[in-house]
């Protein structure tokens, strides 16, 4: 994957096929290599430019702290497309992807063709009922992480939480990335997980700016996902948005459902392209 040195650090990516640009952030943990496969059937009818956030993959990891936050990764999102002269592009992001790809939204709207917002969040804890409840218990289960990490390192916190997996998900059997926690944090260095962990657990809540989004909005989610009243929020606070469920699926719907995902993505980018609206609730 080629490098290019933008807002301070060297960022990797790739780009592939040809036409309208669109630009996906992978989530926390993983990175280009890991989702590559499940994208790349877009790019048969889209420009696609993926690269490894600040932390992950073969992109500079800080050492500081100081030097995560959603909102850093979207400026280095916005200098990384800026260096490739993409002026404007369909934005989107899986889990923290997601979380980079609506602060680009809200940070930088006047580069943005329309908003995907995968298996994601724009709370963080702040909301009643379910949706606020599972914020709450995501930050303190990345607490948990955090402090097993910097106690014990990054392999045993893979063990613990393939077995935490193991003895609370009741679709683990069915899960094809059941085991993958391994792979995932052997390829990252503890300062990369740590600082991409504090950048999530302290990003700001977005539920009350979501009204100031204009751009068409995909709200993609799994049936069995955790963050599937988050998301069912995002997409009644985002005025004329498409809301798809992903049936038989859990977190990281392009590696569970890898068709459905690419199907869902595609007819949405072709409403958008066609000038169409693109509303409504869908099911795959």
């Amino acid at each position: 994957m080629p490098i290019l040195g933008v807002n301070g650090i060297d960022i990797s990516y790739e780009q592939h096929g040809a036409g309208p640009q669109l630009v996906m952030a992978h989530g926390f943990t993983t990175c280009t290599d890991e989702w590559r496969l499940s994208l790349l059937p877009l790019a048969a009818n889209h420009r696609l430019l993926l690269y490894d956030i600040r932390g992950h993959g073969d992109t500079t990891a800080p050492a500081e702290r100081s030097a995560y936050s959603i909102e850093t990764f979207a400026a280095d999102q916005r200098a990384l497309m800026l260096k490739l002269g993409i002026e404007r592009a369909h934005i989107g992001g899986m889990s923290m992807g997601g979380m980079i790809a609506l602060r680009f939204g809200l940070d930088y709207p006047q580069m943005v063709s329309s908003l995907l917002l995968c298996d994601t969040t724009a709370g963080n804890g702040q909301s009643d009922g379910e949706a606020g409840c599972f914020e709450n218990m995501m930050k303190k289960y990345d607490s948990g992480m955090e402090h097993i990490a910097e106690k014990h390192g990054l392999r045993e916190l893979a063990e613990r939480m393939i077995a935490w997996s193991q003895a609370n998900d009741p679709h683990y059997a069915d899960d094809p990335q059941r085991d993958i926690a391994r792979q995932r944090l052997a390829r990252m260095s503890l300062q990369g997980f740590l600082g991409a962990l504090r950048a999530i657990h302290d990003r700001p809540d977005m539920v009350a700016r979501l009204g100031e989004v204009r751009a068409p909005t995909l709200v993609l989610v799994g049936e069995w996902d955790s963050f599937l009243a988050s998301a069912r929020l995002a997409h009644q606070a985002i005025e004329g948005s498409r809301f798809v469920l992903i049936r038989r699926a859990g977190h990281a719907t392009p590696i569970w459902r890898p068709q459905a995902f690419q199907r869902a993505v595609a007819e949405f980018l072709d409403a958008v392209e066609a000038g169409r609206p693109v509303g409504g609730e869908f099911e795959l």
